[in-house]
């Protein structure tokens, strides 16, 4: 677009005794210049978002692992799938607010929280849906108040 308005300007300038034409518009007389407007992003490499990506990849895994496996076993009860289901989901919900634990004030304790959370509200969840063994449900209510915690610790 820029060639052919100055191809204009020079044919215009050729007939007309104005030989300061193109000085007024000097976009118009200088090719334009690219720079290059994309940056790369800049959220480092924190060991938060390390660790949130480690734990969706572990929520996903153990995911396809109870799809697979759990909900085919006949000797599974809908109870033990249903708490299975509830972790799986919990796990991956949280993992992506770990992911975002460092846009809070205080990043390495929202962060602490929701990995003590879903340590303690998904880990005896799974353990009770894959062995059956019912003595770590004790610790799934304190596992949900520190997710509950978690959240809060984003109004800080």
């Amino acid at each position: 677009m820029s060639h052919i308005i100055s191809d204009v300007v020079n044919t215009v300038s050729d007939f007309f005794p104005v030989k300061r034409f193109a000085a007024l518009f000097p976009a118009v007389a200088t090719s334009p210049t690219i720079e290059s407007v994309i940056s790369p992003p800049s959220v480092d490499m924190s060991p938060i978002i390390r660790l949130a990506g480690l734990s969706g990849a572990v929520a996903i895994s153990l995911g396809a692992y109870g799809s697979h496996v759990l909900r085919d076993n006949p000797s599974i009860d809908e109870r033990r799938r249903t708490a299975f289901d509830t972790a799986s989901r919990y796990h991956l919900i949280h993992s992506l607010a770990l992911l975002a634990s460092p846009a809070a004030r205080f990043p390495l304790v929202t962060a602490g929280l929701f990995t003590a959370g879903i340590t303690l509200f998904c880990g005896p969840c799974y353990h009770y849906s894959i062995s059956g063994v019912e003595t770590t449900r004790k610790y799934t209510p304190i596992g949900g108040v520190t997710l509950i915690i978690a959240w809060l610790s984003f109004i800080l």
